[in-house]
């Protein structure tokens, strides 16, 4: 028997200096949940199923730390929340331990993420059919533009088979934390500097 052809490709959307403008400019203006929550997806490069479940409790000093067996590759991830993300995540006020709650129950992650981009790209004006998704690759790409190390750019998405991969990344124990840093208030830069234009 042959074997199956899948259709589908792999996406490679990135959104466009205006688009993205458009999109986090309209984030900043949306209600609690999901204006909050795309701020963040821009901010942090994050996958929308880890910020919809994100936890106070996981963040300190400026950091996040996703523990075991939570992000897709189950392994422990931290990394910086930028001065930009500081600031919406200071902002989202909640009743509970989760950041982003289910509407009808404070206990339960964020949930409904088709209905609330539905409503949210109502409000957008010249952005073409995206995804979320299409946030985080945006995310590593304006990371490229602007000089971020390519592994420096897996550290903050989490990507474990990168460029430091198989015997490196068992002997490299480095944390990045500085790079990572530097990286991120260099993407809030870039993002300032958009919002002007």
């Amino acid at each position: 028997m042959p074997p199956i052809k899948h259709n589908s490709k792999p996406r490679d959307r990135v959104l466009s200096e205006g688009e993205l403008r458009e999109v986090y400019k309209r984030a900043g203006e949306a209600t609690y949940p999901f204006g909050p929550i795309i701020q963040l997806l821009i901010l942090t490069g994050q996958r929308r199923s880890e910020l919809g479940s994100l936890r106070r409790s996981w963040v300190h000093d400026g950091w996040v730390t996703f523990p075991d067996g939570f992000a897709k590759n189950k392994r422990m991830h931290t990394f910086p929340l930028s001065a930009s993300a500081q600031a919406v995540f200071a902002a989202v006020l909640g009743q509970s331990d989760l950041v982003f709650s289910a509407a009808t129950n404070i206990e339960r992650p964020f949930s409904g993420w088709a209905w609330h981009k539905a409503r949210f790209d109502t409000l957008l004006e010249g952005v073409e059919p995206y995804t979320l998704h299409d946030l985080r690759r945006t995310f590593a790409t304006v990371h490229a533009k602007i000089g971020t190390p390519i592994y420096v750019t897996e550290k903050l998405l989490n990507h474990v088979s990168g460029t430091i991969s198989g015997v490196a990344a068992v002997y490299n124990r480095h944390s990045y934390s500085d790079e990572m840093e530097l990286a991120m208030a260099a993407y809030d830069e870039y993002l300032a500097k958009l919002m002007q234009g």
